[in-house]
């Protein structure tokens, strides 16, 4: 469709670098406007078809400076490039696209040929470690959960902190990631095919994006879609196939060791249970004393025995774990005519997770479609429907089936197996109730379903020269179920399990923008651009809640189910946003430019007299190196100094916070409880804006034709009138009020880095970001009274003025208490004796309490890093990117289920134990205190750890096979292998992911990152 005719010529030539004459391999050779191209071979060469009336081609090469070079007339032709000009790369800004050398703002930029060098399931994952000031956290290894992104730090405390996504100029509803890891309401980037991308900007400071104002305070990432050209159809198919199994297991105790444990625990249990008890007294003896049986004082006899007898030993984490396949299929369609241009994809993705039950499989396709009506006119729509289904039996986070096989007693009846606890058998007589993992996720449904359309109708009419209107309508249309069911017979209580449950969302977004773009007097250019825009946003919610099991273990939908009406509902929401902007940038010679944008935005979220907030921006460049006292200086190719300043806001908050919001609760009536109606917050029609004030200063440095090339920014981001909840007397009938009051500082520098250090037949190029972000409480309510959080037992984190964001609160361990420690009265929890952990008593008054609690590290690292390498050789190219982060901790509360003191036999441990005090001889490693314990637990730092890590997150081997494959109709191909998150290492033995996030902002029990290992064949036809 849209393929025009015409008739062909055939050119063929040869590619060289121009400064040692060696052939290019690989190089892009494209007719201009168009989508007929092809690469060239390993000797430089290429032979490409082209239209008859084609007048030029256009010569692309990674590192190397585009060029065009004439075939009117010729039929053989030769070029040979320079060395990259990275100052002319034309980027995506908000509203429009600009060179980067006349980029005043903060802007980092991530291009397509990166995503289609390697296979990657989701657009963030692309993004982990690529980019300064941007950090991408994988805070969960579940197929097709999304990453978190955040943009220099954190800023908001009771806001969002996500960033607003726009794909093709269309801003997405923003979503937030919630304290259990989720996105409740959908991630924005959910379903979109990686292999539809075309670039990657994200715009880190104020001044490049406070044009989408109210939604732009944690950054704005700017997505591009491939579009069509002119020419007949480029047909692209990707291939792979591959398999994927956990990065890392969890070090707890082997059965050999856990047996240990437990003996150790049992004979001190039966020594000290009464006088002339010995823990050399055999089981019969102790039973014939006790006159019964006791676990607590008896041994499992067969432990001791060679071999074990009737018993199997159990690697739980091996028996959930196993090795998953993935495979990708990607087809897509690139071209056009005068016209009509078009661009066509479908993607298959199946990806079995590498635990038994867990999974993902996407479908999704993508049409973007371009028509020129008239001179004057161009109409265009993009759409792109997708459907997932993401499957977790239960897996992550506290009591699911990952921390249940983690903590499982390692020891089965051998005639129960791996059955433990599921149908007819009973628990080992030394575990825990709980069941077997394995069998819980074989039988468990627990799968979550998306289908997503989005689409964009736009029309553009240049009224005059330089002069243009665009309009555009978007829809982004999203329903998504979850559907759970657990059989009755694998549970503890033999009831069945399950519920449904979903939501609909719809964004709408309509934008009118007339932009101008003219030079005058050959030296002053002007660039501006107003709009106005439209979005509105709805979300439907439903849950069907299950009480009391099913009646049925072969049904497993609600028609058979014993509803629970307490926890059947359903929610309704809607927010609207108004908006007119307006950018002005100006360039007087190439040399001095200037920028400044303005935006007002009127939001439903917030009260009658504050919906409106403005946004300003202002930025400048002085691009150094066009003076003439530095022409004259040969090693500096480019130098631009920059400066911005710019406000932002947030808005990411409930739809309705600003007024009374009615809730449910019973009052008396007539001498009996009957159903009524309150309001459930303190309404506050003052509610307004959050506020982000950034300020950045940097340069952009190219050195020897910039072989090397460098930026550096120091930035200020200060988040004021936080939209924070603060407690208010109880009088009033509310514990807490959501207000604007409170700031946040976050400064900090970010260095980019890229190097060909080696160019011709083998070519060598390096990229480096590293990034240093400190963050500040500044101020918080009227008093600045600190604000405590953390789930379970004691609050363990602090918000607190002159500290960082949910700085770690806990008391500190200093080693295991001796016997001397006790006589000269060191402090105590409760009743602790030798061999038990030694506190720190901070406040000094001799014993241990919540009290005792102090400032312990912050969860933020303090820098992040990426260093990629790639290199080229006859056909042969190797990407290797190393990504990781240092200076910040993570709290487990994990260890409340795998680390307490305290805890019995009947669970399993940290490996940690296996050098835990025994004896004053013997007293082990000094970080874990001895087995048995009576005196309970308090937060301390055994469950802080450091989140400190490195990975080897990417390794791409590929090969040209365009000396191999000499078939008509294929223009290129290319075999690969990919290896992900093979290497690497970090200190968090308390988990499996030193970034998770899964129960209350903590770690409780995280799915394990996988490493996977995959080929694939790309084709062009």
């Amino acid at each position: 469709m849209f393929q025009s005719t015409f008739a062909q010529r055939t050119i063929t030539g040869v590619i060289t670098d121009s400064k040692d004459n060696l052939p290019l391999i690989g190089a892009n050779v494209l007719v201009p406007n168009t989508s007929i191209g092809t690469i060239t071979e390993i000797d430089g060469s290429f032979t490409l078809s082209v239209p008859e009336d084609s007048k030029s081609l256009e010569i692309s090469y990674t590192g190397y400076a585009n060029k065009i070079i004439s075939i009117d007339g010729v039929s053989n032709v030769s070029a040979s490039l320079d060395l990259g000009q990275i100052i002319d790369e034309v980027i995506v800004i908000g509203y429009g696209t600009q060179k980067r050398a006349d980029v005043t703002g903060a802007i980092a930029s991530y291009s397509a040929e990166k995503i289609d060098e390697r296979p990657i399931n989701r657009i963030d994952q692309a993004l982990v470690g690529q980019l300064a000031g941007v950090r991408v956290k994988q805070t969960s290894g579940l197929p097709g959960a999304g990453f978190s992104i955040q943009v220099r730090g954190t800023g908001s405390i009771g806001a969002n902190n996500e960033p607003l996504y726009v794909i093709d100029g269309f801003p997405l509803e923003v979503s937030s990631q919630s304290s259990s890891g989720g996105f409740g309401t959908g991630n924005p980037l959910d379903n979109i095919n990686p292999n539809d991308i075309e670039s990657i900007q994200v715009l880190k400071d104020a001044a490049s994006a406070a044009i989408y104002g109210s939604r732009a305070s944690n950054g704005v990432v700017l997505i591009t879609t491939k579009k069509g050209g002119d020419g007949k159809a480029k047909i692209n198919l990707n291939v792979s196939y591959g398999f994927n199994e956990t990065a890392k297991k969890l070090d707890v105790l082997s059965a050999e060791e856990w047996v240990d444990r437990a003996s150790e625990m049992i004979d001190y249990a039966w020594v000290n249970s009464a006088e002339g008890r010995t823990a050399s007294q055999s089981s019969a003896e102790r039973e014939a004393i006790l006159g019964g049986f006791n676990r607590n004082f008896i041994k499992d006899d067969r432990w001791a025995q060679p071999g074990h007898p009737g018993l199997v030993y159990i690697d739980w984490q091996d028996e959930l774990f196993r090795r998953g396949a993935l495979q990708n299929y990607s087809l897509s369609a690139q071209g056009g005519n005068k016209y009509a241009k078009y661009f066509v994809s479908g993607d298959y993705l199946d990806s079995e997770g590498i635990a038994i039950g867990v999974g993902y499989k996407q479908f999704s396709a993508r049409a973007n479609m371009e028509v020129t009506a008239s001179d004057r006119l161009t109409i265009g729509i993009n759409i792109a429907p997708s459907y997932s289904i993401a499957s977790n039996p239960g897996v992550e986070g506290k009591d699911q089936q990952m921390h249940i096989a983690a903590g499982m007693v390692p020891v089965s009846e051998e005639s129960v197996g791996l059955d433990v606890n599921v149908g007819n058998n009973t628990p080992y007589t030394w575990g825990s109730s709980r069941s077997s993992p394995v069998r819980v996720v074989e039988n468990t449904i627990g799968d979550s379903k998306i289908f997503r359309t989005i689409g964009t109708v736009f029309g553009k009419l240049e009224l005059a020269e330089g002069l243009n209107f665009k309009t555009s309508f978007n829809l982004d249309n999203v329903d998504q179920s979850r559907k759970s069911y657990t059989p009755a017979w694998v549970t503890r209580n033999r009831t069945s399990g399950g519920g449904f449950s979903g939501y609909k969302r719809q964004t709408f977004v309509s934008e009118n923008t007339l932009s101008f773009d003219r030079t005058f007097g050959g030296a002053h250019n002007v660039n501006t651009i107003i709009g106005t825009s439209y979005n509105t946003s709805k979300f439907d919610a439903f849950r069907i809640g299950v009480s009391g099991g099913f009646n049925s273990d072969v049904i497993t939908t609600l028609n058979a189910a014993n509803i629970n009406p307490g926890g059947t509902n359903t929610t309704e929401t809607q927010n609207t946003l108004i908006s007119f902007f307006g950018r002005l940038q100006y360039n007087f010679a190439d040399k001095y430019l200037l920028s400044g944008s303005l935006r007002r935005d009127g939001s439903s979220r917030f009260g009658p007299d504050t919906k409106w907030g403005v946004f300003p921006s202002i930025s400048a460049g002085w691009r150094i190196s066009e003076e003439a006292f530095l022409k004259q200086v040969d090693a500096i190719s480019s130098l631009k100094i920059r400066g911005s300043w710019g406000i932002s806001g947030n808005n990411g908050i409930g739809d309705y916070s600003h007024v009374s919001i009615l809730g449910f609760d019973n009052y008396s009536f007539g001498n009996s409880l009957a159903s009524g109606q309150v309001p459930s917050n303190f309404a506050n029609s003052r509610l307004g804006w959050e506020k982000s004030e950034t300020i950045d200063v940097g340069f952009d440095l190219g050195l020897f034709n910039n072989r090397v090339y460098a930026s550096f920014d120091y930035y200020t981001k200060r988040n004021s009138d936080l939209l924070l909840k603060i407690p208010i007397p109880t009088a009033v009938g509310f514990s807490s009020a959501l207000t604007n009051i409170g700031e946040v500082l976050n400064k900090g520098w970010e260095v980019e880095l890229t190097t060909r250090n080696l160019t011709g037949k083998f070519s060598w190029s390096t990229s480096v970001n590293l990034s240093h972000n400190t963050n500040e409480v500044l101020q918080l309510g009227p008093e600045n009274t600190p604000i405590l959080g953390g789930a379970f037992d004691i609050n363990h984190n602090i918000l607190m003025v002159g500290e960082p964001m949910y700085s770690l609160y806990v008391v500190q361990q200093e080693g295991i208490l001796s016997a001397s420690d006790i006589e000269n009265g060191a402090a105590l929890y409760g009743k602790q004796v030798e061999g038990d952990p030694k506190y720190f008593d901070a406040d000094g008054d001799g014993v241990i309490t919540p009290d005792d609690r102090i400032l312990s590290g912050h969860p933020n690292p303090d820098y992040t890093w990426g260093i990629n390498n790639t290199f080229k050789f006859a056909g042969f190219d190797l990407g290797v990117l190393l990504q990781g982060q240092w200076g910040g901790k993570i709290y487990s509360t994990f260890g409340r289920g795998l680390d307490r003191t305290g805890m019995g036999p009947v669970e399993n441990t940290l490996g940690l134990h296996r050098d835990r005090w025994r004896s004053p001889e013997d007293p082990g490693a000094g970080l874990r205190g001895k087995a048995n314990s009576s005196f309970g637990r308090i937060k301390n730092t055994d469950w802080l750890y450091d989140n400190d890590y490195w990975r080897v997150r990417n390794i791409t081997l590929g090969y040209n096979l365009g000396d191999v494959i000499n078939i008509k109709g294929i223009s290129s191909a290319r075999i690969y292998v990919n290896a992900e998150n093979f290497f690497g290492a970090d200190k968090y033995a308390g988990g499996f992911n030193p970034e998770a996030v899964n129960n209350s902002g903590d770690d409780y029990g995280a799915f394990p990152l996988s490493k996977s290992l995959v080929g694939g064949l790309n084709f062009t036809f």
